[in-house]
C-alpha cells in the first residue's frame, strides 16, 4: 500500500480538517485534546499538521503540533487508526514533526499523550524521555455562588505593573512572556480577584469547544491559604454557567501543591496526560 505525507499548516483546509475530525470519532474527547482539534481551522492559530492518507485517499493518521503563545514553543502529539499501527506510520509521522519543526526554527517542543504504556514504549523508541505530567481536571458549572463580602472580580484594565507582580511572586519571571501572549491574544479573558482593593487572585479564560478553560491562575503567596483561590474557581464556574457552557477544565501538574484547592473546589480527575521531551544528544 502507497502512502503520501504532507505538511500543512494552521489552519488546515475544510476537508482535511473534516477528514481529522472523521478519523477521531470514536476517540473519547479528553484525549482529542492533545491533538488540539481547536486550532486546526483557527485563523490566527500557530502550528501545523503532518498527515498521511492512502493511494484511496483515506486518511489513516496524522500528527498535530501548536505554538500555544506564540514563543515558538510547540506541543505535538500522533493518532494512527488502529489499523495502521503496524506500519511503523507514528514513527514516520513523528520523523516529519521533527523536520517541520526544523523548519520553522523551533526554540522547543514536547510531545503530549494521555498517560499509556504502550505509548511510553513508542515514545522511548524514537529517542524521548519523560518530563512531567499534568492532571486534567473537570467541573460542572454553577447556577449561582455568593462571593464572600469585600471580593470582587473584575476583568483586568491595564493593571500591568500590578498583575506582573502577583504572577511572577506566584510562580517565577518566566510566566512574563506567557502573560504578555495572553494580554494581546483577543481569545483569552484576564481576571482579577480583589480583596478591599487589594489585588489577590488572577485567571486567564479561554472558551474553547464549549468549555471554559481556567489558565495561569495564581493566588499571590502573601494570601493563600485564606480561601480566595476556592472562592475565584467557583466564580469561575458560575461564569460558565451563564454563558451556557458545558464544563469547566483545568490541568496542573502532578506535584502541584495547589491540586488539593481544586479538588475542594468541586473539580474532578479526568486523566493524566504525559509529556516527553527529546533526549539530549
Amino acid at each position: 500500500m502507497d502512502l503520501s505525507l504532507s505538511i500543512v499548516s494552521f489552519p488546515i483546509d475544510e476537508q482535511t480538517a473534516g477528514d481529522m475530525t472523521q478519523l477521531l470519532e470514536e476517540l473519547p474527547e479528553q484525549q482529542r485534546m492533545v491533538l488540539h482539534p481547536s486550532l486546526w481551522r483557527a485563523p490566527d492559530a500557530r502550528g501545523f499538521g503532518v498527515i498521511a492518507y492512502t493511494d484511496q485517499e483515506e486518511l489513516i493518521g496524522f500528527a498535530a503540533a501548536a505554538d500555544m503563545v506564540g514563543l515558538h514553543h510547540y506541543e505535538w502529539s500522533v493518532f494512527v487508526h488502529p489499523d495502521y499501527r503496524r506500519l511503523s506510520l507514528g514513527t514516520a509521522l513523528a520523523d516529519g514533526v521533527s523536520h517541520a519543526l526544523s523548519q520553522r526554527q523551533a526554540e522547543s517542543e514536547l510531545a503530549a499523550f494521555v498517560d499509556d504504556v504502550e505509548i511510553a514504549a513508542f515514545m522511548e523508541k524514537i529517542g524521548y524521555q519523560p518530563d512531567f505530567n499534568e492532571i486534567l481536571l473537570s467541573a460542572e458549572p454553577l447556577p449561582e455562588s455568593t462571593v464572600p463580602e469585600g471580593i470582587t472580580v473584575l476583568p483586568y484594565q491595564a493593571e500591568a505593573e500590578e498583575l506582573t507582580e502577583l504572577l511572577t511572586a506566584a510562580f517565577d519571571d518566566t510566566i512574563v512572556p506567557i502573560l504578555e501572549h495572553n494580554l494581546v491574544d483577543p481569545e483569552r479573558e484576564i481576571w482579577l480577584l480583589r480583596k478591599e482593593q487589594q489585588l489577590v487572585a488572577t485567571a486567564t479564560l479561554l472558551t474553547e469547544e464549549g468549555a471554559l478553560w481556567v489558565t495561569a491562575f495564581a493566588v499571590h503567596p502573601v494570601h493563600q491559604g485564606r480561601g480566595y483561590g476556592k472562592a475565584f474557581l467557583k466564580w469561575c464556574r458560575v461564569l460558565a454557567s451563564e454563558r451556557g457552557l458545558t464544563k469547566v477544565l483545568l490541568d496542573v501538574e502532578t506535584d502541584n501543591e495547589a491540586l488539593h484547592v481544586y479538588e475542594k473546589s468541586g473539580f474532578l480527575r479526568i486523566q493524566t496526560i504525559s509529556y516527553w521531551k527529546r533526549e539530549a544528544v
